[in-house]
């Protein structure tokens, strides 16, 4: 079972359940952060990347018990652009090193201001969605 940090668009869980195949209880997703990094949206899409910031903090969750099965569809759903690294967190005030999907190459260009999930939800979710629907159903 595989243990990893989310800080985008896989926070929603209705995003979550599309893309692994089931739906997660809210109690599987453990607030977390992570210290030396902030999180801005990606140039061109409307999904965020983490940025190295030495004073910045990053919000996400860990979502542990994911299965291969699990961690593959996520790994389709991240794309040939990122690998699985080790990241260190903070999680009830305790570090902890999960996992993270992190950029293989430096094309990922941040706009400024922070990403925010509320946002992205309100102005970006539908068509995302529509468009996740459409990719998984073609698999």
């Amino acid at each position: 079972m595989a243990t990893f940090f989310f800080y985008g668009t896989l926070l929603d869980h209705d995003v979550m359940a599309l893309v692994i195949g089931r739906r997660l209880p809210p109690s599987a997703f453990v607030p977390a952060s992570v210290k030396g990094h902030v999180r801005r949206r990606a140039k061109g899409v409307s999904y965020p990347i983490l940025q190295r910031d030495p004073g910045g903090e990053a919000e996400g969750v860990v979502v542990g018990g994911l299965t291969k099965r699990d961690v593959e569809r996520l790994s389709a759903y991240e794309g040939p652009r990122y690998r699985i690294a080790p990241l260190k967190v903070t999680i009830g005030g305790k570090l902890r090193t999960v996992s993270v999907f992190e950029p293989k190459e430096a094309s990922f260009q941040p706009v400024d201001g922070a990403w925010d999930l509320a946002l992205w939800q309100g102005r970006y979710k539908r068509p995302f969605v529509a468009r996740l629907r459409k990719a998984f159903s073609e698999r």
